[in-house]
């Protein structure tokens, strides 16, 4: 079973889109802050992280910067979720290396095609 880590600090989105990866089949560790995602990204050892931009103290681009640099062996596909929807997230995106850059709200059929296409075949 893949493991998805889920980085959201909005309760109510995190849970929906639990539950949608969930019923997909997919293993769902849920954080709610980019500190604490780093802290759990090493034991979680997820194949896929998904993480809101925009959340207090450290941002998700910020986030990625941090795995990138400290897990250089093993960085997994990354896809940012958010609110923002304009170029220069995007682009910032892109330039780190993100999987994809999904604005909300999301249509839940691409996000989950999104989801299964950044995941590598078993």
């Amino acid at each position: 079973m893949k493991k998805i880590l889920l980085v959201d600090d909005e309760d109510q989105l995190i849970n929906i889109m639990a539950t949608i990866l969930q019923d997909e089949g997919f293993a769902v560790k849920k954080m709610p802050s980019a500190e604490e995602a780093l802290k759990a990204y090493t034991s979680y050892s997820p194949d896929l992280v998904i993480s809101d931009v925009r959340m207090e103290n450290m941002d998700g681009f910020t986030m990625f910067e941090q795995l990138k640099r400290t897990q250089t062996n093993r960085i997994v596909p990354f896809i940012f979720l958010t609110a923002m929807d304009d170029r220069l997230g995007q682009q910032r995106a892109k330039t780190l290396g993100a999987t994809a850059y999904v604005s909300k709200p999301f249509d839940v059929d691409d996000f989950v095609g999104i989801v299964k296409k950044a995941l590598p075949a078993v």
